[in-house]
């Protein structure tokens, strides 16, 4: 069982994980902006937009989970400390992977929302 310390460090890593998602997958959208204007232009919905990106943040977010849990287990059975049990490290990972696609979702709306004609306007 997880300790009040460590439940704590938990919660606080994944809120970090939460805002640096945001922040990345919002820079993301800003540089690809002419991209999604061409796909809403050809006629692609808000939603198939937002899911696209959700569905690319959860293929990445659910990778990096499973070589993340796989790193600490083989580093904690090299280094011989004691390893969490396989529902913990399981719940983390799907933890993990379920806030990176929850704060995923302003960024993916910010996409949906850019105007087509506004996006492919040559300056």
């Amino acid at each position: 069982m997880i300790g009040g310390y460590g439940h704590t460090l938990t919660l606080g890593i994944l809120a970090l994980t939460a805002i640096l998602v945001g922040a990345i997958l919002y820079g993301i959208v800003m540089l690809r902006r002419k991209d999604f204007g061409r796909r809403r232009a050809l006629g692609a919905s808000r939603a198939l937009i937002v899911g696209l990106l959700l569905t690319q943040t959860a293929l990445l977010a659910a990778t990096g989970a499973i070589i993340g849990s796989a790193v600490a287990h083989a580093t904690l059975a090299a280094t011989g400390d004691p390893q969490p049990g396989w529902e913990y490290t399981l719940g983390v990972a799907t933890l993990a992977t379920a806030v990176g696609v929850a704060a995923a979702l302003i960024p993916a709306l910010a996409a949906a929302r850019r105007e087509p004609i506004r996006e492919l306007r040559v300056p």
